[in-house]
Order: structure tokens, then sequence, then C-alpha cells
């Protein structure tokens, strides 16, 4: 199907279709086509659904540690946006907000800028402190009752993990951004087990989709219902791609410093890197970018476009771009507004906001097939050209010029079979 041209849509039926016969297993397919290809973004979701917990979270990646557990419920592939692209009736099933439009980065009902009033979550935030005064609005509220989102180890403040925070310091205690991947669903699991519900998660792109194919999964089981019946908001952060944990070894040699000196990053068009004593530095984000992550190759979303609400800190600086998407995102941010809690200005006050926008979601998806038509991780390693963020551009992926013969560039100049795969949207 996938060599013939089939619709996408089709191929989750078809894969379906055969494992039903018996004649293998789900997660032997997950493991074949994503796990061990090196395709998985590491979003999670075929840990946090599993019912008889067959998954560990490894390495940014899951882990068959009981795979004799497994009961053959086809939901670790059924939630996989790399198997599969979302169902074509998610848009009504998220309740989006009216009137709607899209203009290239999902489904929006309107957009702002909006800040926190509160000085605390200003002093400890990454711009506009909206993500943070929205949880502690709604747990203040009763609105929630926990949030699921992204912490840092004790012993370094830029590597992440998961957290389910209940209470305000909770929430300031995860304030901030990092740049190295966080699996912030696997809380899920603890919300699940302790009962902790309505819920607030918050996640980049991959994991507002993760989020979104456990709860509307077509395979009705147990897990599912749950994550549908009490996940309340999903608030999505905009994102281009991640880094590796090595990464911040190079950026200290980059900027001269003990790695453990490094006490937040930003990215602001460079790199802007808050030091332990107050001291500010920018170092280059083109020569940081050789240590993106090559698993976000394998997103197609930037701007978080299933999420009920999105932000990030693009546009009017100390304050953070939002995009309210659902009724439930409206209903969220509308309730800490009147409250008192966030101020707003319009996107007209600093238009270059939506263009910023509009070119980042735009390069995340141009030119790109759906993931599984995209080359694995050893195929682009041996084309010597891993960035995500190029790859489809002006990497081996990227179309060819009108003066080159039509033959796709590799990272040698030369033409490779590897590459013309890569480069042709089938």
């Amino acid at each position: 199907m996938l060599e013939g041209g089939a619709d996408p849509h089709e191929w989750s039926y078809a894969w379906r279709t055969e494992l039903n016969r018996g004649g293998f297993r789900a997660v032997d397919f997950l493991r074949e086509q994503v796990i061990d290809a090196g395709k998985c973004v590491g979003c999670a979701a075929c840990v946090t659904i599993c019912p008889v917990d067959v998954f560990d979270y490894v390495d940014e990646r899951p882990v068959a540690t009981r795979h004799a557990a497994c009961v053959d419920c086809v939901l670790c592939a059924d939630v996989c946006g790399v198997l599969r692209p979302m169902d074509r009736d998610l848009p009504a099933l998220l309740e989006p907000r009216q009137p709607s439009q899209d203009v290239g980065y999902g489904a929006f009902s309107y957009g702002l800028y909006a800040r926190t009033t509160d000085p605390e979550i200003r002093g400890r935030a990454q711009d506009g402190g909206v993500v943070s005064t929205l949880l502690v609005h709604g747990l203040e509220t009763g609105r929630i009752e926990g949030a699921v989102l992204g912490d840092v180890l004790p012993d370094d403040n830029q590597v992440g993990r998961h957290k389910l925070a209940r209470t305000r310091d909770d929430v300031l205690s995860c304030a901030a951004s990092r740049y190295t991947y966080s699996p912030n669903t696997l809380a899920l699991q603890e919300a699940m087990r302790d009962g902790v519900r309505p819920l607030a998660v918050v996640g980049v792109p991959c994991q507002v989709d993760a989020v979104r194919l456990q709860q509307h999964s077509s395979i009705q089981l147990e897990m599912a219902t749950w994550y549908r019946e009490n996940i309340g908001l999903v608030i999505g952060l905009f994102c281009s791609e991640s880094f590796t944990h090595e990464s911040l070894d190079r950026l200290g040699e980059l900027i001269g410093v003990e790695r453990p000196r490094i006490r937040n990053i930003n990215i602001k068009g460079k790199l802007v890197v808050r030091l332990d004593d107050g001291e500010t530095v920018t170092a280059s984000l083109k020569r940081f970018r050789e240590w993106a992550r090559p698993a976000c190759l394998y997103c197609l979303d930037y701007s978080a476009e299933h999420a009920d609400v999105a932000c990030g800190g693009i546009g009017l600086d100390g304050w953070t771009f939002v995009l309210v998407r659902t009724e439930r995102g409206h209903a969220a941010l509308q309730a800490a507004i009147e409250a008192g809690r966030l101020e707003t200005r319009p996107l007209e006050d600093e238009p270059r906001g939506q263009e910023l926008l509009e070119k980042l979601a735009s390069d995340k998806k141009r030119n790109r097939p759906h993931p599984a038509l995209m080359p694995t991780l050893a195929e682009r390693e041996a084309l010597g050209w891993t960035d995500p963020k190029t790859f489809y551009t002006t990497g081996p992926g990227a179309p060819p010029k009108p003066d080159d013969g039509g033959v796709p560039a590799t990272a040698g100049g030369s033409a490779d079979p590897i590459a013309e795969r890569a480069s042709v949207p089938r």
C-alpha cells in the first residue's frame, strides 16, 4: 500500500486486518517499523495506552520489557502517529471554537499576545507565563485537579522528566522551557493510578497528537475511555525541534563555560543563555542545531494544531503568542483573563509574530511525506544528514533544482537511491 500510493487513512485499516488474522503482534509491528527503524519520536503514547504494561520507557523510546504480557489489543500501534495520520473526524471531535479558520498552522478561532499579572510567575516564566498562569488558575478554581508537565532532573536543570503537578508550587517548579526532550505524558500513568481528574496536559506537538490519538482511538478499551473522559484541557507548545543531551555539553563549549553553570536557554533567532550568576550570553543557533534530535524529523507540526490552546514565545518580547483553537481552550483562557490573571494585547501590536509563525509552520510541513514514507535513521546517517529541520529543505529530501537534471541532492552532492526515495512524497 505504501509503494502503491494508497490513501494514508487506509493504512491502519489494512494493518488491523492483518493483525486480527493472528499473523503477528502489534508490538512487533511497532518495534520493526518505528522503534528499530529509528523513527520513534518518543511521545510515549504506546507506553501509556498499554493496558498490561508491556513497555518501559528508556532513553526516549519504548522498550517491550514484558513482551509476553501482550494481549494483542493493537492499541500501541493504533496510537502511533508515525504509523498513521490523525483521523479525518478529529477536528469535529475537538469542538473547535467558532468562527474557525486555518491559514497554514491549524484551525483556530483567534489569537492574541498575553502575559501573566502574577509577579512570581513572571519572574520564573520563559516568556509571558501564560501556561503556568492557566494551570495555577485552573488548580485554584477547581477547573482541574492536576496537570501533566515537564520537570527537570534534581542534579541537572536542563534534562527533562515528567511530572504530575497538583499545586501551585508544583507548577512553578516546572516553569520556563528546556530544549532537551521531556516525556511529559508518562505522568498520565500516575494520574490514572491515583484518580487525578480532570487533568490538563502540556506538551509539544508530538505529545499533543499522542494524547488525541489515545483519547480517540477507534479501539474502544478502558484506557482510551479514561483519557477521553478525564483530560479536560490540552495546552500545546510551539516547537521546531528539541536537542540531544549531548547538545548541552557542546553548548558549554560554544560559550566557554561548564555545563552546570547553564540555568536557562531561550531561542530568539539565536541562543540566549542565562548563567548561574545571572549573566546572559548569546550563541549561534545554526551551530547549536548540529545537535538537534534526529527523531524530530518525523513530526510535521510546529504549532500544536490539535491542542485546545497553543502557546509560543514568538513575536512580542516578554509576551506569549496564544492561539485559541477549541471551546475548552477559549473557556480556560477567558476565565483567567476575567479573573485578572492575564493581560492581553492584539497580534497587530507585533505583526512579525504571525509572519514568523506562518514561516515556521510551513517549514515544518514543507515537502515532507508522512513519516511512514520517510527514510529510516540508518538511511539518513548513511547520507550524512540527520538534521531534522533541513532534511526536506536543503538536504537530501529537498526537491530537485531546475538545473540539476532532476536528481535530488545528497550530502555529498551526488545521486543516491535513498535520497531519491526520501524526496518524493507518495
